[in-house]
């Protein structure tokens, strides 16, 4: 698989497209003349200053590309004059080279390369002639890029080296057999590399056959490559146009060290071990982070491999994972399905896979950035690896923190990195700031153990705008923490957000067979506190347990447990006395996502009913909250109101909270109306709650109202009927909760677990 990648494009599994891997072939060696000795004159070999963005605008593309698109080869009988008609008048020499570049690849895109019409010898140097030569390989682009760049008196050379082209395999350590060369122009003060062959034409879908795919983003196959000698396409590559030196000494190294360009140059040996480095990787701005070697060595039946993207932009990493089943020693497994073997490791900016490997052999790793290939690593696996085993799960986004959690509405607070070593305790609580308006599901997962046993282990609540996650592992080992969220209004099915590898190593390292005296009262206080059920006094007696980090045998189990239930019920009981409905919608959504539910469900319904209530609250003010100024004081400006009028407003005031006293008289009511602030009409309807509405405040307005209807309240006055139905609402949900026998509900509390 040579050095590259332009933009043909496949289809992956998930139906984006995904650019198809294209390779590079070998000049041929047949030229006429040798065009490798660099010309007595010529500048000598050396570093540049400058990037190719600064030198090369696009108007100079632009100049150089029109030029190229007027002239016709058969116009023109020697490459003297066609390189005077391609660079006469333009500016200066990137638009001359450009036009050179842009003229021959569109000779091979269009197709050119009929017979000589100026002569039918075979022989002919005509331009036409070398046209047709240089496309059927009988000719180098070498020699015809660099003749016309030298018939236009621009410095240009022929470098011989080594070049990763379609026969180059990742790994491979025997590169002398690759064989290349590619030119060099000085414009600008400098010289600048151009591989014509590399930027015109490419191999799509060629394959020695000797890779498996046995996995892509967490699901297993087996797709054997067959072995293919591809196809030759050609196009026009602007990347092996002016190429940057520190981005081409990885695909194409020099003989003579010099024309590397570079102010360090490689050794043979750094050019063999360098990681491959695709177009794509360099052109969207990628560093590896870990070794950039293409070669890897597991350890433990690890590895991994590290890669971010530099700038503000994100990126989306994706993978493919190739067992090689001709170089590997041993056979993968026909039983094994390399499932969840790759885990990717959101760490900020930076992404880092981790494969593990369930049978020794010869691997590839493919990285792919927004469906672009970047680079490929070889993988060998040699030891003992029976003890390895696949992840929890392999969540498409990852694990960590990534642009999806804040898209889903979180944003990470206590914990950055995907991965979380538990060793003192088993116990570890994770928070996010919640940023939208959404329900939030907690999932744990673990390879050997059901994920109904253990939703027990995991709980979660929101307050506060705050994602408080406490999971406390059953036993060691290795566990996913899923954190998935769906919109609260639209509802629909819930989405990943964020995910979290638990590994649970060294747990309660203090295992004795006996405790010292303040141990055993330290123990002994956390019993008699669990068992007693205040929280505050709890959680004194678990943090001082902690901080002599005690064996378990249950005890810290069953008072992690007790606290979780405890919290929820207060966080319950917090918000039917605030009366607030949001931290009642955030208590009864964390109750019901426990394992508590059962037991809280006296609360839970006590909630869910006053929250229903405030809602029908919310929805009779809303009419009121909507009337326009002009409407209220129309109802103000009356001078003599019809008793309808006065007893309306009345009613409306006596439920405010007024006392029937002070709205006698109807200038009483107008003066109240004039009010604005916290004592305004609109705001008081708007904060208006039950809680403090008295039986004999409903008798009197309910009283006022009952020789009307609101069919002829709204012939007199559709602002009288809005207050009308609004008191006739409140007087009504007043009734209702007053027939309802009112009992103090309790919460059941969960059974003690036993001691083993």
């Amino acid at each position: 698989m040579g050095c590259g990648g332009s933009k043909s494009m496949d289809t992956v599994s998930n139906g984006k497209s995904k650019e198809k891997e294209e390779d590079y072939l070998q000049e041929p060696e047949n030229d006429p003349v040798d065009l490798e000795d660099i010309v007595v004159g010529y500048p000598p070999p050396k570093p540049n200053s400058s990037r190719k963005e600064h030198i090369f605008t696009e108007k100079d593309k632009e100049a150089g590309d029109s030029r190229a698109k007027q002239i016709k080869v058969e116009d023109y009988p020697s490459l003297d004059d066609l390189a005077h008609a391609l660079t006469e008048g333009l500016k200066n020499d990137v638009q001359k080279v450009r036009a050179i570049f842009t003229w021959i690849g569109l000779q091979g895109s269009n197709g050119s390369g009929s017979k000589d019409k100026n002569n039918n010898n075979q022989d002919s140097m005509s331009p036409q002639a070398v046209v047709q030569k240089v496309i059927q390989r009988k000719l180098s682009y070498n020699f015809l890029f660099t003749s016309l760049c030298r018939a236009a008196k621009i410095p240009c050379v022929l470098i011989r080296g080594l070049g990763k082209s379609v026969s180059y395999e990742v790994g491979d350590q025997d590169v002398d057999r690759l064989n290349n060369s590619w030119t060099a122009v000085y414009v600008s003060g400098g010289w600048r590399f151009v591989f014509p062959l590399w930027a015109f034409s490419a191999v799509v879908g060629h394959s020695k056959g000797t890779w498996t795919l046995v996995e892509t983003q967490g699901k297993g196959t087996r797709e054997k490559e067959e072995a293919s000698s591809g196809r030759t396409i050609s196009h026009i590559n602007e990347y092996y146009f002016l190429t940057e030196p520190d981005e081409f000494i990885y695909c194409c190294y020099p003989n003579d060290s010099k024309w590397q360009l570079l102010a360090k140059p490689f050794t043979k040996q750094d050019f063999t071990e360098i990681a491959y480095c695709r177009q794509r990787y360099f052109q969207n701005h990628h560093r590896i982070t870990t070794p950039a070697k293409c070669f890897y060595q597991s350890a433990n039946g690890v590895c991994d491999v590290g890669i971010k993207k530099l700038g503000k932009e994100d990126c989306v990493y994706t993978y493919e994972l190739y067992f090689n089943h001709e170089q590997s020693k041993a056979t993968l497994p026909a039983e094994i399905q390399l499932e969840k073997y790759v885990a990717i490791l959101n760490e900020g900016k930076s992404v880092r896979f981790r494969v593990r490997f369930p049978s020794e052999g010869i691997y590839k790793l493919l990285i792919y950035g927004d469906h672009s290939l970047l680079c490929e690593f070889k993988i060998q696996c040699d030891e003992d690896v029976d003890n390895v085993k696949p992840f929890p799960c392999n969540p498409e986004s990852g694990f960590g923190p990534s642009t999806t959690t804040e898209e889903a509405g979180l944003k990470a607070k206590s914990h950055q990195s995907g991965v979380i070593s538990i060793k003192k305790t088993r116990n570890v609580n994770i928070r996010f700031n919640v940023t939208k308006n959404v329900l939030v599901q907690t999932v744990l997962l673990q390879n050997n153990v059901a994920q109904e046993t253990l939703s027990q282990y995991v709980n979660h609540k929101v307050k506060n705008q705050e994602l408080d996650i406490n999971v406390d592992l059953p036993q060691q080992g290795e566990y996913a923490l899923q954190i998935n969220t769906k919109d609260k209004e639209s509802g629909g099915s819930f989405t990943n957000a964020c995910n979290y590898l638990l590994t649970a190593e060294n747990m309660n390292r203090k295992q004795r067979n006996y405790e010292n005296a303040l141990e055993k009262k330290i123990r002994k206080n956390l019993q008699e506190c669990t068992n007693s059920g205040k929280l505050e006094e709890l959680q004194k007696a678990l943090d001082d347990f902690d901080k002599v980090d005690l064996e378990d045998k249950g005890d810290r189990q069953r008072a992690v447990e007790r606290i979780t239930f405890l919290r929820l019920r207060k966080e319950l009981k917090d918000a039917i006395a605030r009366r607030h409905g949001e931290k009642l919608e955030e208590a009864i959504e964390n109750a019901k996502q426990s394992k508590y539910e059962e037991n809280l469900q006296n609360k839970i319904r006590e909630a869910e009913e006053l929250l229903a209530q405030l809602r029908r609250l919310n929805r009779f003010a809303h009419e009121v909250l909507k009337m326009q100024q002009p409407t209220i004081s129309e109802i103000h400006n009356y001078r003599h109101p019809k008793p309808l009028a006065y007893e309306i407003m009345k009613a409306t005031y006596i439920l405010l909270g007024e006392e029937e006293g002070r709205v006698e008289e109807w200038e009483q009511i107008q003066a109240l109306m004039r009010k604005q602030g916290k004592e305004g009409l609109l705001r008081r309807v708007r904060l208006f709650d039950t809680v403090d509405v008295t039986e004999n405040m409903v008798n009197s307005a309910a009283q006022l109202l009952r020789d009307y209807d609101e069919e002829r309240v709204r012939a007199s006055s559709a602002g009288l009927a809005t207050f009308y139905k609004w008191a006739t609402n409140v007087i009504d949900e007043v009734m209702n909760a007053s027939d309802e026998s009112p009992t103090e509900s309790k919460t059941s509390e969960p059974a003690p677990k036993k001691k083993k």
